[in-house]
């Protein structure tokens, strides 16, 4: 099951994520993991919340140029080589990028698979737990 990702597109300058930030909370949305990589003019903040319909229409009321994708999440254990047996079930799948939620005991791993369907169904056969968007 695919969980919807908020990608925000945002100019590389001071003030840019306090504004996202800012949109989310005026409309009660809760962020529960992001990631930001930038270049040199820009950056994207990616974002799993509680609600990836309302926030992308808030954040595009505001000017800001968002879109949803979808994701998966997957639920390992925190502890050594828990992510590395996850990769080696994926070996034969492409991911495009990963960033982390991260607890004392679990940690949800989000990865973009292109083909997530195939993956969802290795990533259930070698024993990991496939994350919905209300579990995170």
């Amino acid at each position: 099951m695919a969980v919807k990702q908020v990608t925000v597109f945002i100019g590389n300058k001071e003030g840019r994520i306090e504004k996202v930030t800012e949109v989310l909370k005026d409309n009660s949305i809760n962020i529960s993991s992001l990631s930001l990589a930038e270049s040199v003019d820009f950056g994207l903040l990616r974002l799993i919340v509680s609600d990836p319909e309302k926030a992308k229409d808030a954040l595009k009321a505001e000017g800001l140029s968002a879109r949803l994708s979808d994701v998966i999440a997957v639920e390992i254990s925190n502890a050594p080589g828990s992510l590395h047996g996850l990769l080696t079930a994926l070996v034969e799948f492409n991911i495009e990028y990963m960033y982390v939620l991260s607890s004392a005991e679990t940690a949800s791993m989000i990865m973009k698979i292109k083909d997530y369907e195939s993956a969802e169904a290795v990533i259930r056969k070698s024993g990991f737990r496939v994350l919905a968007q209300s579990e995170i």
